[in-house]
């Protein structure tokens, strides 16, 4: 019951922030260029993700954003491991960022 609360709870929380995202089922909206070109490169090195979104968290200039991803490539991935798949991806876009703030998750196995 706790799990699933949590669950639900972080789940919640994935969608509660407004940045550039990639779903299925998530109607298009503007973004900077920035998060686009970063939603992109996840979106290329993790096909099979069910959710991508980057925000700006630095105020319009590109120098912090905050990155969550859920995609089933994590599974059998601790934390740290799913971590360093994103700035793996994102190295070239990270050199020129002041920081990043990375949340990962696996989907559920009922969706």
């Amino acid at each position: 019951m706790l799990r699933s609360t949590a669950n639900r709870l972080i789940r919640q929380s994935f969608q509660i922030y407004q940045g550039a995202r990639f779903s299925s089922t998530d109607q298009p909206r503007v973004f900077s260029t920035g998060e686009a070109s970063l939603v992109e490169v996840l979106k290329q090195k993790f096909p099979k993700a069910k959710y991508i979104e980057v925000q700006d968290i630095s105020g319009g200039c590109g120098a912090m954003y905050e990155i969550y991803v859920e995609t089933p490539d994590f599974k059998g991935l601790n934390t740290i491991k799913q971590h360093r798949l994103v700035t793996e991806a994102l190295k070239q876009q990270i050199k020129d960022m002041h920081g990043v703030r990375i949340h990962t998750k696996l989907p559920r196995d009922d969706e």
